[in-house]
Order: C-alpha cells, then structure tokens, then sequence
C-alpha cells in the first residue's frame, strides 16, 4: 500500500508539471526515481497482452495505474490553481521547481555508474540539445489570448485529427526528460484551448470529445516511445543517463527567474517555495 501510495503521488507531481508549459513530466518522473521503471512498464505492457504473460501485465498495472489515475486526478484538479498560480505568482512557481530539482541532484548523478569519456559526450550532446529548446523557449513570442477566447463552440472531426497529432506530438515530449509536453502543445496553438476545455468540461460535457482525440494521440505517442527508450537504456543505459543528466542541467538553469527587481515579501515567499520544492524531493527519494 505504501508503494501504491508512493506512486500516485508521484504521478500526481508528474500531472502537475504536464500541465505547466516548460516544465518536463519526463524530467519530474526521472528526478523522482520512477522514470526508468514508468517506460519499462509502459512498453511491456502491450507485449505481455499480446502474448497472454498475465503475471507481466500485473506488474505493469501494479506502477502505471497509480501513476496515471494521480497524473489525470492531479491535471483535473490542478490545473485551475496552476494557472492562477502561473498568471499572479510566476516566479514563486516557478522556483518551487527549481527546488523540486534541485532536491534531486543528488539521485539523479547516481543513476550515472561510470564517468568516461562516451558519458561525457553524451552529456554535453544533451545540454546542447536543451539549450536549443530553452533558447527557442525564450524567444517564442508572448501569447496574451484569454484561455477560452479562441475555442470554437464548434466541434469538427478534422479539428479532432489536429488534436489527434497535437497528443502524439506532446506525449513524445512528455515522456522524453527536459521536453515539456505542454509547452510544445503552446507552440501548437492548442494550450489555451485544450486547458480550457479540461478546466470547463463539468459545466459543458461536450468538451470531452475534443479531449478523447487528445487522449488517444496522448496514448499511442507515450507507448510508441517508450518502447524506443526502454531499448537504449537496455543496451546504453550509462550513456543514456548522461545525456539526460546533461539536460536536467540545463532544464535547471533555465527554469531560474530573475528574481532582482522582488519586493522583500514576494522574496521571502520565493526563498519558502524553493525549500518547499526541495523538501517534497527529499520526501520522494525518502519514500
């Protein structure tokens, strides 16, 4: 039970940075330890079905049951106060994850067994390749549309194939660490519209099958990739945790704010969110 327990909060905090665009889920379930058992289960599932292993799939559901009923609890209920949170305290927020990976540094350079001259290639491939993101990141253009403002009371079915590929697209980003799943779903033109469609499906049920499209594209993409990562950390899983460490580096970098022009109580809150991130990793390794 306390490992179930474990789990579903582990993939609530997984939900939570799914929803906030550029913080990875992949890079929460990587700092928080169950990154390499999620895509290891995500990827024998489908097999063991196919082939009647029975025990398999238990063991499977026993860790992605638990880590998506929280992701999908956590998005469901989250969402709404991250927004508010994101819209009035942006670098509070922000920092709390800041600590969150901060607090995990020290998992995270365990997961890499032996230093040699291929990790150091591969980590300085991954931060390269992180930079990139993070300096598109910064120079995409501000959005200042209202959520809700540009969604069409209209549903087509060829705006469900769009959003079909929209949720391929983000769950690759979504389960590859230092992507962020949402923030390519902003680049996309579908951020503004698939929150408002998650934060407001009680009061209009219909919203629901414009999420189902997502859903599905969601669904395929996190299976078909994980299969591929679960592969290379079989044969290269020094090398592979290299490139990752390389771009956690960098993920962490680029998620610290300017923080010069704070007046003394917003500053205070900052410095208490940062620990509080750095606590609530401390727990999860603990736990």
């Amino acid at each position: 039970m306390r490992a179930y327990l474990s789990y579903f909060i582990k993939g609530m905090a997984i939900g939570i940075a799914n929803a906030i665009p550029g913080v990875s889920g992949g890079t929460i379930a990587f700092v928080l330890g169950i990154y390499e058992k999620l895509t290891y289960s995500i990827s024998s599932l489908p097999i063991a079905l196919i082939k009647f292993r029975w025990k398999d799939v238990a063991e499977s559901l026993k860790i992605l049951i638990p880590v998506f009923l929280g992701a999908i609890i956590s998005i469901f209920l989250f969402l709404n106060i991250i927004n508010f949170s994101f819209a009035n305290y942006p670098i509070p927020t922000k920092i709390f994850f800041v600590g969150l990976v901060l607090g995990s540094f020290p998992f995270v350079t365990k997961t890499v067994e032996k230093y040699d001259l291929k990790v150091f290639l591969a980590f300085f491939l991954g931060a390269f390749i992180m930079a990139i993101f993070v300096y598109f990141d910064i120079n995409e253009p501000e959005i200042n549309k209202v959520a809700g403002e540009s969604v069409s009371s209209d549903f087509s079915f060829i705006y469900g194939v769009k959003l079909f590929f929209c949720g391929i697209a983000a769950a690759i980003a979504m389960v590859i660490p230092g992507i962020s799943g949402s923030l390519l779903l902003l680049i996309l033109g579908e951020y503004e519209n698939v929150s408002y469609f998650v934060s407001n499906i009680t009061s209009n049920f219909n919203y629901i099958y414009p999420l189902i499209f997502l859903g599905i594209g969601i669904v395929i993409g996190i299976f078909a990739i994980s299969k591929l990562i679960t592969i290379l950390i079989q044969k290269y899983r020094t090398i592979v945790f290299g490139f990752v460490l390389g771009i956690l580096i960098v993920s962490f970098l680029s998620l610290w704010p300017n923080i010069t022009s704070l007046s003394v109580p917003m500053l205070a809150a900052t410095v208490l969110s940062m620990c509080l991130g750095f606590l609530v990793a401390i727990m999860m390794e603990k736990i």
